[in-house]
Protein backbone atom coordinates (compact mmCIF):
# COMPACT_ATOMS: atom_id res chain seq x y z
CA UNK A 1 0.00 0.00 0.00
CA UNK A 2 1.37 3.76 -0.68
CA UNK A 3 1.98 6.15 1.94
CA UNK A 4 -1.08 8.30 0.80
CA UNK A 5 -3.08 5.86 1.77
CA UNK A 6 -2.02 5.23 5.12
CA UNK A 7 -2.34 9.03 5.70
CA UNK A 8 -5.54 8.88 4.50
CA UNK A 9 -6.81 6.25 7.00
CA UNK A 10 -8.57 7.09 10.20
CA UNK A 11 -8.09 5.08 13.61
CA UNK A 12 -11.53 4.62 15.32
CA UNK A 13 -12.02 2.45 18.65
CA UNK A 14 -14.60 -0.10 16.88
CA UNK A 15 -11.86 -0.73 13.46
CA UNK A 16 -11.12 -4.24 14.40
CA UNK A 17 -14.89 -5.12 14.72
CA UNK A 18 -16.85 -6.48 11.96
CA UNK A 19 -20.09 -4.28 12.48
CA UNK A 20 -21.96 -5.90 9.78
CA UNK A 21 -21.34 -8.99 10.62
CA UNK A 22 -22.69 -8.21 14.24
CA UNK A 23 -25.55 -6.65 12.48
CA UNK A 24 -26.82 -9.55 10.62
CA UNK A 25 -26.39 -11.84 13.81
CA UNK A 26 -28.38 -9.37 15.59
CA UNK A 27 -31.50 -9.43 13.06
CA UNK A 28 -31.23 -13.06 12.67
CA UNK A 29 -31.83 -13.91 16.50
CA UNK A 30 -34.55 -11.36 16.51
CA UNK A 31 -36.00 -13.57 13.54
CA UNK A 32 -36.11 -16.70 15.45
CA UNK A 33 -36.37 -16.02 18.48
CA UNK A 34 -38.99 -13.06 18.58
CA UNK A 35 -40.58 -13.39 15.20
CA UNK A 36 -43.31 -10.82 13.83
CA UNK A 37 -46.34 -12.07 12.18
CA UNK A 38 -48.39 -10.37 9.95
CA UNK A 39 -52.15 -10.17 11.59
CA UNK A 40 -53.32 -10.14 8.00
CA UNK A 41 -51.60 -12.71 6.26
CA UNK A 42 -50.72 -14.55 9.73
CA UNK A 43 -47.28 -15.26 7.96
CA UNK A 44 -43.71 -14.19 9.56
CA UNK A 45 -42.53 -11.09 8.51
CA UNK A 46 -38.95 -11.72 6.15
CA UNK A 47 -38.64 -8.88 4.08
CA UNK A 48 -36.54 -5.65 4.58
CA UNK A 49 -37.06 -2.17 3.98
CA UNK A 50 -34.81 -0.47 2.04
CA UNK A 51 -32.51 1.99 4.02
CA UNK A 52 -34.74 1.65 7.05
CA UNK A 53 -32.64 -1.90 8.38
CA UNK A 54 -34.98 -2.13 11.64
CA UNK A 55 -37.98 -1.91 9.77
CA UNK A 56 -39.42 -5.57 8.34
CA UNK A 57 -42.63 -6.00 5.99
CA UNK A 58 -44.63 -8.86 4.83
CA UNK A 59 -43.58 -10.57 1.65
CA UNK A 60 -47.20 -10.74 0.16
CA UNK A 61 -47.24 -8.37 -2.84
CA UNK A 62 -50.89 -7.43 -1.96
CA UNK A 63 -49.89 -6.68 1.65
CA UNK A 64 -47.95 -3.67 2.79
CA UNK A 65 -47.76 -4.24 6.61
CA UNK A 66 -44.51 -3.16 8.37
CA UNK A 67 -43.56 -3.22 11.73
CA UNK A 68 -39.98 -2.92 13.64
CA UNK A 69 -38.03 -5.40 14.70
CA UNK A 70 -36.90 -4.19 18.28
CA UNK A 71 -40.43 -3.50 19.30
CA UNK A 72 -41.69 -5.61 22.22
CA UNK A 73 -38.52 -7.74 22.48
CA UNK A 74 -35.36 -6.88 24.60
CA UNK A 75 -34.01 -4.41 22.30
CA UNK A 76 -37.15 -2.87 22.55
CA UNK A 77 -36.14 1.11 22.21
CA UNK A 78 -32.61 0.28 21.79
CA UNK A 79 -30.51 3.37 20.56
CA UNK A 80 -27.29 2.12 20.58
CA UNK A 81 -25.99 0.70 17.15
CA UNK A 82 -27.59 -2.68 16.82
CA UNK A 83 -24.59 -4.39 15.96
CA UNK A 84 -23.46 -3.61 19.96
CA UNK A 85 -25.98 -6.21 21.07
CA UNK A 86 -24.61 -9.47 19.10
CA UNK A 87 -21.22 -8.12 19.35
CA UNK A 88 -21.22 -8.37 23.51
CA UNK A 89 -23.40 -11.28 23.26
CA UNK A 90 -21.14 -13.27 20.93
CA UNK A 91 -18.06 -12.46 23.35
CA UNK A 92 -19.99 -13.01 26.33
CA UNK A 93 -20.56 -17.17 24.99
CA UNK A 94 -16.92 -16.98 24.11
CA UNK A 95 -15.26 -15.77 26.97
CA UNK A 96 -17.09 -17.76 29.39
CA UNK A 97 -17.09 -18.65 32.90
CA UNK A 98 -15.95 -15.06 32.65
CA UNK A 99 -18.20 -12.32 32.79
CA UNK A 100 -18.14 -8.97 30.88
CA UNK A 101 -18.79 -6.22 33.60
CA UNK A 102 -20.15 -2.87 32.42
CA UNK A 103 -17.22 -1.09 32.63
CA UNK A 104 -15.50 -3.53 30.51
CA UNK A 105 -18.03 -3.09 27.68
CA UNK A 106 -17.80 0.70 28.17
CA UNK A 107 -14.11 0.55 27.28
CA UNK A 108 -14.45 -1.73 24.76
CA UNK A 109 -16.97 -0.38 22.90
CA UNK A 110 -16.10 3.44 23.84
CA UNK A 111 -19.62 4.11 24.99
CA UNK A 112 -20.75 6.00 28.30
CA UNK A 113 -21.19 3.81 31.30
CA UNK A 114 -24.85 4.38 31.44
CA UNK A 115 -24.99 3.34 27.95
CA UNK A 116 -23.05 -0.02 28.65
CA UNK A 117 -25.37 -0.86 31.87
CA UNK A 118 -28.49 -0.37 29.86
CA UNK A 119 -27.07 -2.78 27.51
CA UNK A 120 -25.86 -5.34 30.20
CA UNK A 121 -29.48 -5.24 31.23
CA UNK A 122 -30.90 -5.80 27.94
CA UNK A 123 -28.76 -9.05 28.07
CA UNK A 124 -29.77 -10.46 31.31
CA UNK A 125 -33.15 -9.71 30.05
CA UNK A 126 -32.48 -12.27 27.30
CA UNK A 127 -31.03 -14.55 28.75
CA UNK A 128 -33.78 -14.84 31.25
CA UNK A 129 -36.29 -15.20 28.29
CA UNK A 130 -34.47 -18.22 27.00
CA UNK A 131 -33.71 -19.41 30.15
CA UNK A 132 -37.56 -20.71 30.52
CA UNK A 133 -37.45 -22.58 26.58
CA UNK A 134 -34.05 -24.24 27.99
CA UNK A 135 -35.72 -25.42 31.45
CA UNK A 136 -38.63 -26.93 29.49
CA UNK A 137 -36.26 -28.74 26.73
CA UNK A 138 -34.25 -29.65 29.89
CA UNK A 139 -37.05 -31.09 32.14
CA UNK A 140 -38.62 -33.04 28.15
CA UNK A 141 -34.89 -34.47 27.75
CA UNK A 142 -35.16 -35.76 31.51
CA UNK A 143 -38.80 -37.72 31.40
CA UNK A 144 -37.42 -38.99 28.25
CA UNK A 145 -34.27 -40.58 29.28
CA UNK A 146 -35.03 -42.16 32.82
CA UNK A 147 -38.68 -42.86 31.81
CA UNK A 148 -38.10 -46.43 31.72
CA UNK A 149 -34.61 -46.35 34.07
CA UNK A 150 -34.47 -48.25 37.75
CA UNK A 151 -31.89 -47.36 40.25
CA UNK A 152 -30.99 -50.14 42.70
CA UNK A 153 -32.21 -49.81 46.20
CA UNK A 154 -30.60 -48.30 49.21
CA UNK A 155 -30.38 -51.07 51.10
CA UNK A 156 -28.97 -53.28 48.35
CA UNK A 157 -25.64 -51.27 48.64
CA UNK A 158 -25.32 -51.86 45.10
CA UNK A 159 -22.90 -48.98 43.08
CA UNK A 160 -25.63 -47.30 40.90
CA UNK A 161 -23.17 -46.20 38.21
CA UNK A 162 -22.35 -49.71 37.15
CA UNK A 163 -26.45 -50.69 37.56
CA UNK A 164 -27.38 -48.01 34.78
CA UNK A 165 -24.35 -47.55 33.16
CA UNK A 166 -21.75 -44.75 32.14
CA UNK A 167 -24.15 -42.84 29.53
CA UNK A 168 -27.46 -42.78 31.62
CA UNK A 169 -25.01 -41.85 34.84
CA UNK A 170 -23.60 -38.52 33.61
CA UNK A 171 -27.45 -37.22 32.31
CA UNK A 172 -28.02 -37.37 36.02
CA UNK A 173 -29.60 -33.96 37.61
CA UNK A 174 -27.37 -33.13 40.84
CA UNK A 175 -28.70 -30.31 43.21
CA UNK A 176 -27.45 -28.23 46.20
CA UNK A 177 -27.58 -24.39 47.67
CA UNK A 178 -25.10 -21.97 48.03
CA UNK A 179 -24.27 -18.78 49.46
CA UNK A 180 -22.90 -15.24 47.65
CA UNK A 181 -22.23 -12.24 49.27
CA UNK A 182 -22.71 -13.13 52.59
CA UNK A 183 -23.42 -10.79 55.94
CA UNK A 184 -20.43 -10.26 57.43
CA UNK A 185 -20.67 -9.33 60.94
CA UNK A 186 -19.41 -5.72 59.76
CA UNK A 187 -22.94 -5.25 58.32
CA UNK A 188 -24.24 -6.51 61.28
CA UNK A 189 -22.39 -3.99 63.82
CA UNK A 190 -20.70 -6.54 65.33
CA UNK A 191 -23.82 -8.36 66.45
CA UNK A 192 -24.59 -11.53 66.42
CA UNK A 193 -27.50 -13.71 64.24
CA UNK A 194 -28.54 -15.29 66.69
CA UNK A 195 -32.20 -15.63 64.95
CA UNK A 196 -31.15 -17.54 61.61
CA UNK A 197 -29.77 -20.78 61.61
CA UNK A 198 -27.88 -22.76 58.23
CA UNK A 199 -26.83 -20.73 55.17
CA UNK A 200 -29.83 -18.34 55.94
CA UNK A 201 -28.04 -16.88 58.90
CA UNK A 202 -24.94 -15.43 56.19
CA UNK A 203 -27.41 -13.87 53.95
CA UNK A 204 -29.81 -11.80 56.66
CA UNK A 205 -28.89 -9.25 58.81
CA UNK A 206 -29.65 -8.95 62.90
CA UNK A 207 -33.33 -7.92 63.70
CA UNK A 208 -31.59 -5.07 65.43
CA UNK A 209 -30.33 -3.59 62.99
CA UNK A 210 -33.06 -3.98 60.65
CA UNK A 211 -32.88 -7.80 59.58
CA UNK A 212 -33.12 -7.10 55.66
CA UNK A 213 -31.41 -9.86 53.20
CA UNK A 214 -27.78 -8.84 52.13
CA UNK A 215 -26.45 -11.96 50.81
CA UNK A 216 -27.61 -14.08 47.94
CA UNK A 217 -28.95 -17.56 48.53
CA UNK A 218 -28.89 -20.06 45.26
CA UNK A 219 -30.11 -23.09 44.42
CA UNK A 220 -28.34 -25.28 41.90
CA UNK A 221 -29.65 -27.80 38.96
CA UNK A 222 -27.44 -29.17 36.94
CA UNK A 223 -25.56 -32.24 34.94
CA UNK A 224 -22.89 -33.51 34.12
CA UNK A 225 -21.21 -31.44 30.64
CA UNK A 226 -24.64 -29.90 30.04
CA UNK A 227 -27.25 -27.96 31.39
CA UNK A 228 -27.29 -25.63 34.60
CA UNK A 229 -30.04 -23.37 36.31
CA UNK A 230 -29.19 -21.00 39.43
CA UNK A 231 -32.43 -19.91 41.06
CA UNK A 232 -32.24 -17.02 44.15
CA UNK A 233 -34.07 -17.84 46.59
CA UNK A 234 -34.56 -16.50 50.37
CA UNK A 235 -34.62 -19.66 52.27
CA UNK A 236 -34.17 -23.58 52.48
CA UNK A 237 -37.55 -25.09 52.98
CA UNK A 238 -39.24 -27.46 51.04
CA UNK A 239 -42.03 -25.05 49.17
CA UNK A 240 -39.53 -22.87 48.00
CA UNK A 241 -36.88 -25.29 47.09
CA UNK A 242 -39.91 -27.76 45.89
CA UNK A 243 -41.44 -25.71 43.50
CA UNK A 244 -38.01 -25.16 41.61
CA UNK A 245 -36.91 -28.75 41.74
CA UNK A 246 -40.33 -29.63 40.24
CA UNK A 247 -40.38 -27.78 37.42
CA UNK A 248 -36.81 -28.99 36.40
CA UNK A 249 -36.66 -32.46 37.13
CA UNK A 250 -39.56 -34.42 36.40
CA UNK A 251 -40.54 -37.54 38.93
CA UNK A 252 -39.10 -40.15 36.46
CA UNK A 253 -35.51 -39.02 37.07
CA UNK A 254 -33.20 -40.01 38.87
CA UNK A 255 -32.02 -36.55 41.40
CA UNK A 256 -28.63 -36.95 43.65
CA UNK A 257 -27.96 -34.17 46.27
CA UNK A 258 -27.07 -33.96 50.16
CA UNK A 259 -29.01 -34.92 53.47
CA UNK A 260 -30.02 -31.44 52.88
CA UNK A 261 -33.31 -32.30 51.43
CA UNK A 262 -35.09 -35.19 53.37
CA UNK A 263 -38.74 -34.35 51.82
CA UNK A 264 -37.56 -35.47 48.54
CA UNK A 265 -37.43 -39.37 50.07
CA UNK A 266 -41.47 -39.66 49.35
CA UNK A 267 -41.94 -37.61 46.14
CA UNK A 268 -38.94 -38.48 43.87
CA UNK A 269 -38.71 -42.12 44.14
CA UNK A 270 -35.13 -42.16 42.69
CA UNK A 271 -33.69 -39.42 44.80
CA UNK A 272 -30.61 -40.58 46.72
CA UNK A 273 -28.52 -38.14 49.47
CA UNK A 274 -24.62 -38.92 49.94
CA UNK A 275 -23.75 -37.79 53.66
CA UNK A 276 -21.42 -35.12 53.89
CA UNK A 277 -21.38 -35.74 57.78
CA UNK A 278 -20.91 -39.68 57.69
CA UNK A 279 -18.29 -40.41 61.22
CA UNK A 280 -15.63 -43.06 60.21
CA UNK A 281 -16.14 -46.60 62.27
CA UNK A 282 -12.78 -46.26 62.78
CA UNK A 283 -12.23 -44.07 66.13
CA UNK A 284 -8.87 -42.78 65.00
CA UNK A 285 -10.40 -40.49 62.67
CA UNK A 286 -13.64 -38.41 63.10
CA UNK A 287 -15.34 -38.32 59.40
CA UNK A 288 -15.25 -41.24 57.21
CA UNK A 289 -14.09 -41.50 53.65
CA UNK A 290 -16.82 -41.77 51.70
CA UNK A 291 -18.55 -38.91 52.79
CA UNK A 292 -17.96 -36.76 49.74
CA UNK A 293 -18.95 -40.00 47.18
CA UNK A 294 -20.79 -43.28 47.96
CA UNK A 295 -21.80 -46.28 45.89
CA UNK A 296 -21.01 -43.45 42.90
CA UNK A 297 -23.83 -41.08 44.68
CA UNK A 298 -22.61 -37.29 45.10
CA UNK A 299 -23.46 -33.86 44.39
CA UNK A 300 -20.13 -32.17 43.02
CA UNK A 301 -21.44 -31.42 39.40
CA UNK A 302 -23.70 -28.91 41.50
CA UNK A 303 -20.93 -28.01 43.79
CA UNK A 304 -18.52 -27.92 40.80
CA UNK A 305 -21.01 -25.06 39.34
CA UNK A 306 -21.32 -23.22 42.12
CA UNK A 307 -17.29 -22.91 42.93
CA UNK A 308 -17.26 -21.45 38.57
CA UNK A 309 -20.33 -19.26 39.97
CA UNK A 310 -18.01 -18.03 42.41
CA UNK A 311 -15.40 -17.23 40.64
CA UNK A 312 -17.12 -15.62 37.99
CA UNK A 313 -19.02 -13.73 40.25
CA UNK A 314 -15.88 -12.04 41.87
CA UNK A 315 -15.86 -9.84 38.51
CA UNK A 316 -19.05 -7.85 40.69
CA UNK A 317 -18.14 -6.02 43.85
CA UNK A 318 -21.69 -6.42 44.97
CA UNK A 319 -24.86 -7.42 43.56
CA UNK A 320 -28.26 -6.66 45.10
CA UNK A 321 -30.44 -9.36 46.00
CA UNK A 322 -33.02 -7.99 44.22
CA UNK A 323 -31.42 -7.61 41.01
CA UNK A 324 -29.49 -11.05 41.65
CA UNK A 325 -31.95 -13.76 39.53
CA UNK A 326 -31.24 -11.33 36.45
CA UNK A 327 -27.21 -11.98 36.58
CA UNK A 328 -27.59 -16.03 37.44
CA UNK A 329 -30.03 -16.70 34.42
CA UNK A 330 -27.40 -14.67 32.17
CA UNK A 331 -24.64 -17.04 33.21
CA UNK A 332 -26.49 -20.00 33.12
CA UNK A 333 -27.41 -19.18 29.58
CA UNK A 334 -23.96 -18.84 28.83
CA UNK A 335 -23.25 -22.44 29.88
CA UNK A 336 -26.28 -23.98 28.55
CA UNK A 337 -26.60 -22.60 25.22
CA UNK A 338 -23.23 -24.48 24.24
CA UNK A 339 -25.12 -27.50 25.24
CA UNK A 340 -28.29 -27.48 23.59
CA UNK A 341 -27.28 -25.36 21.01
CA UNK A 342 -29.09 -21.94 19.17
CA UNK A 343 -30.48 -24.32 16.10
CA UNK A 344 -32.50 -26.46 18.52
CA UNK A 345 -33.36 -23.53 21.38
CA UNK A 346 -35.19 -21.54 17.74
CA UNK A 347 -36.77 -25.35 17.43
CA UNK A 348 -38.32 -25.42 20.44
CA UNK A 349 -39.62 -21.75 20.27
CA UNK A 350 -40.97 -22.74 16.83
CA UNK A 351 -42.64 -25.77 18.19
CA UNK A 352 -44.44 -24.10 21.15
CA UNK A 353 -42.40 -25.38 23.99
CA UNK A 354 -43.19 -21.82 25.30
CA UNK A 355 -45.31 -19.29 24.62
CA UNK A 356 -44.83 -17.20 21.32
CA UNK A 357 -43.38 -13.60 22.62
CA UNK A 358 -43.72 -10.29 22.29
CA UNK A 359 -42.75 -9.79 25.89
CA UNK A 360 -42.34 -6.23 27.18
CA UNK A 361 -39.34 -5.65 28.78
CA UNK A 362 -39.27 -2.59 31.01
CA UNK A 363 -35.79 -1.57 31.30
CA UNK A 364 -35.95 0.57 34.34
CA UNK A 365 -33.15 1.26 37.09
CA UNK A 366 -34.99 -2.18 39.25
CA UNK A 367 -34.56 -4.42 36.06
CA UNK A 368 -38.56 -5.08 36.36
CA UNK A 369 -39.78 -7.68 33.70
CA UNK A 370 -43.57 -7.72 32.73
CA UNK A 371 -45.47 -9.98 30.21
CA UNK A 372 -48.31 -8.92 28.00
Amino acid sequence: MEAETFKDHKYKSTSGIHTEKFQKLTYKILYDLYPKYCPKCNVILSKGVKNRPDLVRCGNKNCHHQVSRLSYTPLHHFKLPIWMFGYILEESILQFPKVITSVEISKRLSISYKSARLLKQRLMVFASHQMEVLRKLYYNDLKETFKDVTLPKVEDGKDVKKAIGKKLYRKIPHTDTAVLYSASQRSNQHRKRFRHGGLTASIYQSDSVGGKQVGILISTIATQNGCVFFDSIPDQKANTLGTIIRKTVPYESPLFSDEGYPWLWGIYKKHRAINHTAHSKDNRYKFARNRWSKLSVHNQVAEGNQRLLKSAFSAYSYIKPKFSQLYLNELAFYKSIQVVGMDRLVSAQREGFVRNLPIISKLSHNFEQSTK
